[in-house]
C-alpha cells in the first residue's frame, strides 16, 4: 500500500486536493519542495493527558524538554491553544483510535485517525484538532474530509458518535490561534459523486509527478 504521497493523514491528504487536476499538482509539487523544519507531534501527544486535567504548565515543561530545539516554540504554541479547548473538558479517559486506511484507487490509501474520542453526557464524542497555525481546510475540502470521516470512522460502535472538528488555526496575521468548534453538520458534505471525482483529480495528479 502506498499513502497519497507524503500526506500524514486525511486532513493532508485532502489539504491538497483542487478543482482541477492541473492545481491538484501543483499542490504535490508544493508539498514535494517544502522543508518543514519542524514537527508537531510532540504537542499533538500531550492532547490525551490536556482532556484527562494535566495543567498547561505540566505540559510545557514537557514541551521544553524537547531534544529538538526547533520543535519547542511551536510545540509550546499549539499546546497553549489546544489547552484551551482541553480546559473546559477534563474528561475521565480519552483514548487514541487505531489507524483506518481509506482505499481511492488500486494501492492507494489515506490513513484516517482522529485525535481521539470520549464520552460526553452519555453520548460517544470524537475529536479531530486542526493543528496548523497559517492554513486550514476550505468549504469544499472540509466538506470532501467530513464525507470521507463519516464513511470510514463513523461506522459500527462510532455509528451515532458526535464529531468536534477542533480549528487551531492563526485566522488573522500575528493575531495568534484561535479555537474554532464545528461539528459534522457544520463541516458539510458531497455527494458520492463530487468525492470521487475530487478524490479522481488527485491520483491523476499523482501519476503525473
Amino acid at each position: 500500500m502506498a499513502d497519497l504521497r507524503k500526506t500524514p493523514s486525511l486532513q493532508h491528504a485532502v489539504a491538497l486536493i483542487r478543482p482541477t487536476v492541473e492545481a491538484t499538482l501543483l499542490e504535490m509539487e508544493k508539498l514535494d519542495a517544502a522543508k518543514i523544519p519542524f514537527s508537531l507531534n510532540p504537542s499533538r501527544k500531550l492532547f490525551k493527558p490536556l482532556m484527562e486535567g494535566c495543567s498547561l504548565e505540566w505540559a510545557l515543561r514537557q514541551i521544553e524538554a524537547e531534544k529538538h530545539l526547533k520543535n519547542i516554540a511551536p510545540n509550546k504554541d499549539l499546546t497553549a491553544a489546544f489547552f484551551h479547548y482541553a480546559s473546559s473538558k477534563k474528561v475521565s479517559w480519552f483514548r487514541e483510535p487505531e489507524p483506518f486506511l481509506y482505499p481511492i484507487g488500486s494501492s492507494v490509501m489515506i490513513p484516517v485517525r482522529p485525535s481521539g474520542f470520549w464520552v460526553q453526557d452519555g453520548q460517544l464524542k470524537v475529536l479531530w484538532t486542526q493543528s496548523w497555525k497559517g492554513r486550514t481546510l476550505d468549504p469544499l475540502q472540509k466538506a470532501i474530509f467530513n464525507t470521507i470521516l463519516q464513511q470510514t470512522f463513523f461506522v459500527g460502535d462510532f455509528k451515532d458518535a458526535g464529531l468536534e472538528w477542533v480549528d487551531l488555526c492563526e485566522k488573522h496575521p500575528r493575531a495568534g490561534r484561535e479555537v474554532e468548534i464545528l461539528d459534522s453538520a457544520n463541516l458539510g458534505t458531497v455527494t458520492q459523486a463530487e468525492l470521487n471525482e475530487a478524490l479522481g483529480s488527485g491520483l491523476i495528479a499523482k501519476r503525473a509527478l
